[in-house]
């Protein structure tokens, strides 16, 4: 497989894992304390908020309702379950206050989501594993097909689990929430 030919499978799986890599990036941190303090998780310019390095905002992304409209950073594809801001949105206050969520909501959702990070990264550094093993095929001159096809299922394999993981926490979250404000964060984004 030539060099360009790997670039371009590289580039796919970048974009196709964008909408993890930001929800991981965030730290999860003490949110019952820090929640309300100036500075806490999703406060500008905390490490997990907006503006944070690793955060929504940072240098090179803008903030959510920030977007230009009908850009393709608007609207990027994602290829699993999507509920809601990228993110901690659960920790923006606007958010909370515009679909009216709870506090006790609030803390259910941190700790469902501190008990699926573990998973979640366990999948993620499966997935780099697995990307790291296909660009290591791809490099070698006399790789053969089969070897090659083998790799490039274990990457799919490998993203498909991330993205059940990802999924199955954000099913968990949004059974915390009630019909109408399903609806309401529907709306948001």
């Amino acid at each position: 497989m030539s060099t360009k030919a790997v670039r371009i499978v590289c580039c796919l799986l970048c974009l196709a894992l964008a909408p993890y890599t930001r929800l991981l990036a965030q730290d999860g941190g003490d949110h019952d304390r820090d929640r309300d303090r100036p500075g806490g998780p999703g406060a500008p310019g905390s490490p997990s908020g907006p503006g944070g390095p690793g955060g929504p905002g940072g240098p090179r992304e803008p903030r959510h309702g920030e977007r230009g409209k009908g850009g393709a950073a608007a609207h990027a594809p994602h290829n699993a379950l999507q509920f809601g801001p990228v993110g901690r949105w659960w920790d923006n206050r606007s958010v909370v206050q515009s679909i009216g969520l709870r506090r006790e909501q609030q803390k259910r959702m941190d700790a469902i989501f501190d008990s699926n990070k573990p998973a979640i990264l366990d999948s993620y550094k499966g997935f780099l594993k697995a990307q790291s093993n296909l660009t290591a095929v791809n490099k070698d001159p006399q790789a053969k097909k089969d070897r090659v096809f083998a790799a490039i299922d274990a990457v799919n394999q490998a993203r498909a689990s991330l993205q059940k993981a990802t999924s199955a926490m954000l099913l968990q979250i949004r059974n915390e929430m009630e019909p109408d404000q399903v609806n309401k964060l529907e709306k948001i984004e």
